[in-house]
């Protein structure tokens, strides 16, 4: 895992549907309280700080492998998506976006030729 001014670069996966896009990412240790989306200039940006697990005062740390260290990332979106009809899920550090496709309906339209 990469990482980038002190945050992580969590791994994601964007798949494209007919109707919508999902975008799933690891997050692990992290909770929905923990975790920030915002969609702004065609981009959806991703902060999650997970928490430290609670020790006990008494416990002499031996091995830490696991870091407590923020997540961050950037996508950029395609035009033709309703971030406004954007839902979101995290379930066991696992973050799935679903971003609906806009409906343009076409009307159909007479031409009247001068």
């Amino acid at each position: 895992m990469r990482t980038h001014e002190g945050r992580r670069t969590p791994a994601v996966d964007v798949l494209e549907g007919t109707d919508a896009w999902t975008v799933v990412v690891d997050l692990p240790g992290c909770a929905k309280e923990d975790v920030d989306l915002t969609v702004a200039d065609g981009k959806l940006s991703l902060e999650a700080h997970p928490r430290k697990p609670d020790m006990p005062a008494s416990a002499v740390v031996q091995r830490r492998e696991a870091t407590a260290a923020a997540f961050g990332r950037t996508l950029a979106l395609d035009q033709d998506l309703d971030t406004a009809r954007a839902t979101a899920k995290l379930d066991r550090g696992v973050l799935t976006l679903w971003i609906p496709k806009r409906t343009v309906k076409v009307e159909e339209k007479k031409i009247r030729i001068d």
